[in-house]
């Protein structure tokens, strides 16, 4: 008897906890339907966007939607080729960091003062913060006056150009996801890409992801974007190791979203829970609406976009390359309209 209450007790408590803690899970999206692909279509043409959407197809494959409004074969944007994805690194920087606290290498609460004491209040700074744009540090606005070609280079410049504000409201700033990819350098004893490569990207075969200066210009996708530079774009990236400084073809981001964020339901559970006091819903490079994450990149001549849900794996992706930011802000409005409806929420 008391075997049987002990086994009933325990079934009671096991049920309890998964009605707490367990993240549902819902049927992946199916592929995207017609109607939905023409008005997509639609929207690129009629607004003489350069540039492709990936929406869900059959499996875990996309369906690449493509408007070109240039004759230019270096100019046209294509699923495989190496595009500058901006700040959507930066979600790449938040999933090596959670592997790192998933293996107890690091902890939400470990303070910056375990890699930099010399930073001016780095011991009330935790990586929960850096995750989530509340550490108080502020990049100064500094460009580097030449490419930056070696991760100790990068590293160098930002220590060298950031201020601590001591303020801890939310504030959008590089430095926060430049200081976690210096984390996983020192606490791996490996570089922050071989760290990325080896780890996330080659266990899913994924080939397609480099640094902006391991490239050459012939290798990347031209801007339309008058007056901007290969120059302007290197120099620029190359001081944004962790949250701007990749490159990655639109397919091979696609499958790292897939696969790797919306395929890893624990990795969601902890992010989405994350964000919980703070002015904006964000937390390891992405913002959150609901059951959707979404996030920007822009760098001098390419912008770009991600929404995706992360219950039923519904994703499109953006990439153009003759558009600016402001532009961007609102083609990712009205793309979250037409593909999930509703408004989407900065």
């Amino acid at each position: 008897m008391m075997n049987k209450r002990l086994c009933l007790l325990l079934i009671l408590v096991v049920t309890f906890l998964a009605a707490i803690f367990y993240f549902p899970k819902r049927a992946d999206a199916k592929a995207v339907d017609r109607k939905t692909q023409t008005e997509l279509k639609n929207y690129l043409r009629n607004n003489q966007i350069n540039g492709i959407i990936l929406v869900n197809g059959k499996g875990s494959r996309p369906l690449v939607l493509q408007n070109s409004v240039t004759t230019k074969r270096e100019q046209v944007v294509k699923p495989t080729r190496l595009f500058p994805i901006g700040s959507l690194q930066k979600l790449i920087t938040g999933v090596a960091i959670y592997h790192l606290v998933k293996r107890n290498d690091l902890d939400w609460n470990t303070p910056l003062s375990k890699y930099y004491p010399q930073i001016n209040g780095s011991n009330q700074i935790t990586i929960q913060q850096l995750m989530t744009h509340t550490s108080g540090l502020q990049n100064d606005g500094t460009l580097p006056k030449k490419i930056l070609r070696k991760e100790r280079d990068q590293e160098k410049f930002f220590l060298d150009h950031f201020t601590v504000t001591n303020n801890h409201d939310w504030n959008y700033q590089d430095i926060d996801f430049e200081m976690l990819a210096a984390m996983i350098r020192r606490q791996t004893h490996s570089s922050y890409y071989h760290y990325v490569r080896n780890n996330i990207f080659r266990p899913l075969k994924l080939h397609q992801l480099r640094i902006i200066y391991q490239v050459k210009r012939s290798q990347v996708v031209s801007t339309m974007q008058p007056g901007v530079t290969w120059q302007m774009l290197t120099q620029t990236a190359s001081a944004e190791m962790g949250a701007g400084d990749l490159l990655i073809s639109p397919l091979d981001y696609w499958d790292f979203i897939y696969k790797e964020v919306l395929g890893n339901q624990k990795l969601m559970q902890n992010f989405a829970s994350q964000p919980t006091s703070q002015r904006e819903a964000y937390f390891g490079g992405v913002y959150f609406q609901g059951d959707v994450i979404h996030a920007n990149g822009n760098e001098p001549g390419y912008n770009s976009c991600l929404f995706a849900d992360y219950r039923n794996k519904r994703v499109l992706l953006f990439f153009a390359n003759n558009i600016d930011y402001h532009t961007l802000r609102r083609v990712g409005e009205e793309l979250y309209e037409i593909y999930y409806g509703g408004q989407l929420q900065y």
